[in-house]
C-alpha cells in the first residue's frame, strides 16, 4: 500500500541521491509530488524528521538485503547481489542515499547524525561479514581486515557511483568487477 507517508519517503530517497540531504526542500517534495508542503510537514515536522526515518527505513532495508544475502551459499555471489543494490544509481546517475546524507552531515542535528552513522556502520558491518565469509572459506585473499577492506571496497564503489555522474559512465560496473578480481583467491 503506497501511502502518502512512503510516497514522500520514496521520493526524498530520489532527492538525496541526486542533490544530498541538504540540496532539497520540502518545496522540492510539495512541487514533485503535487501536494502542500502543510501535507509533508503533517507526517515529517521537521526536515530533521524526513531524515530520520529515511534512515530507519534505509536501515530495514540494509536488514532485509544481509538476511537475502545471507541465503547465497557463497561469499562471491553475497558480493555481487550488495553491488546489484546500487546498478540503478549507477544507471540513474545518482549517488549512494548513505553517502549522500554523510557529504550533509556538519550540518544535521545531533540524533540524525548518529543515525546517519549506525546506517554507514550497518553497512560496513554487511559488507565485512560478506568478506570474513569469503575469507575463511579460502573464496577470498586480502591482507587487511575484513571490516578495513570493506572500507576500502565501500570508498572505491561509492567514489565510481560519484565519477559516473558525470563523464565516466559506466565506471561503476568497472569498480564492482575489479573489486572481485582483487578478492578472488
Amino acid at each position: 500500500m503506497n501511502t502518502t507517508y512512503t510516497t514522500i519517503l520514496q521520493h526524498a530517497n530520489e532527492l538525496i541521491q541526486l542533490k544530498g540531504f541538504n540540496g532539497f526542500s520540502y518545496a522540492d517534495l510539495s512541487k514533485t509530488l503535487g501536494i502542500t508542503k502543510a501535507s509533508i510537514h503533517h507526517h515529517f515536522p521537521s526536515k530533521a524528521d524526513l531524515g530520520l526515518a529515511y534512515c530507519q527505513q534505509k536501515c530495514d532495508a540494509l536488514a532485509q538485503l544481509d538476511s537475502q544475502l545471507k541465503t547465497k551459499q557463497h561469499a562471491v555471489d553475497q558480493l555481487k547481489g550488495y553491488f546489484a543494490i546500487f546498478e540503478s544509481c549507477a544507471e540513474q546517475q545518482q549517488m549512494c542515499g548513505i553517502y549522500a546524507m554523510q557529504t550533509d552531515l556538519q550540518l544535521m542535528s545531533e540524533p540524525l547524525q548518529k543515525q546517519v552513522n549506525k546506517l554507514a556502520g550497518l553497512e560496513l558491518q554487511i559488507l565485512s561479514r560478506i568478506l570474513e565469509q569469503g575469507k575463511q572459506n579460502g573464496e577470498f585473499s586480502f591482507k587487511a581486515t575484513p571490516y578495513q577492506q570493506a572500507v576500502i571496497i565501500c570508498c572505491a564503489i561509492k567514489g565510481a557511483l560519484m565519477l559516473n555522474r558525470g563523464q565516466h559512465q559506466g565506471l561503476f560496473e568497472q569498480t564492482c568487477e575489479a573489486s572481485i578480481s582483487m578478492l578472488v583467491a
